[in-house]
């Protein structure tokens, strides 16, 4: 008998049930974000944010992600991409890095990664640290956090320890409690307290984070600590 083998069309088939058949097991999700935050002393900030993000059955997960930021009356667009690693049921390993095509404000690359695992029935600790790369230097910061689940409820606590490159130490916190309205919307409240460095006018400061509890969408109000650098 003549061997013949595939045809075209049978390869084809072939290569797509390859292709779909991991992608069955997988969740696409697109959500999208805004906030807006009172500055005394200057002009207010705004950010608005969207991320693509692609979970598999066993619970790893992919993203990608966009924020554009407004700050001091100019704007910054920058970019992230991160994964999720599971590799038991009660550990979660996170890495995310992010740039900035024409930074004014916002760092030229930033790295973040965080393990996290559960210690009791619904509830979970664990520890991160983050770098921004900015033209005057890098500004480190680590951030242990805890957080508490019921059915419909979460309560996140997280604490921020920086140092900058002018040597300075600052701390803050923020507890933010998250409920589920429906299937498909939660509700957010957050309120924070502390300093936190950032980039103002080329140099970086210590804004002073006054203990509040904003609405829905907002977080807490910041005010310049003057003779900061």
């Amino acid at each position: 008998m003549a061997r013949k083998g595939f045809g075209k069309p049978t390869v084809a088939a072939l290569l797509v049930l390859c292709l779909a058949t991991p992608c069955r097991s997988q969740t696409a999700r697109v959500t999208a974000w805004s906030s807006f935050e009172s500055v005394s002393g200057s002009q207010d900030w705004t950010t608005l944010g969207a991320q693509v993000t692609l979970t598999t059955a066993r619970g790893h997960a992919g993203w990608v992600a966009a924020e554009y930021f407004g700050r001091y009356g100019d704007r910054d667009v920058a970019e992230r991409v991160g994964a999720l690693f599971h590799p038991t049921s009660r550990i979660w390993l996170t890495a995310e890095a992010g740039t900035s095509q024409r930074p004014v404000f916002t760092p030229h690359n930033t790295w973040e990664a965080d393990a996290a695992g559960l210690v009791a029935p619904r509830v979970s600790a664990g520890w991160a640290t983050r770098r921004w790369n900015y033209d005057v230097g890098a500004v480190d910061v680590v951030m242990p956090h805890i957080t508490i689940e019921t059915p419909r409820t979460s309560w996140t606590l997280r604490g921020f320890v920086s140092r900058n490159p002018s040597k300075r130490t600052d701390a803050a916190a923020y507890v933010r409690m998250t409920r589920a309205v429906t299937r498909r919307t939660t509700v957010s409240l957050l309120g924070g307290a502390g300093r936190e460095s950032y980039l103002v006018g080329g140099t970086i400061q210590s804004l002073k984070r006054c203990p509040e509890s904003p609405a829905f969408a907002t977080t807490p109000a910041l005010e310049r600590r003057s003779g900061s650098t």
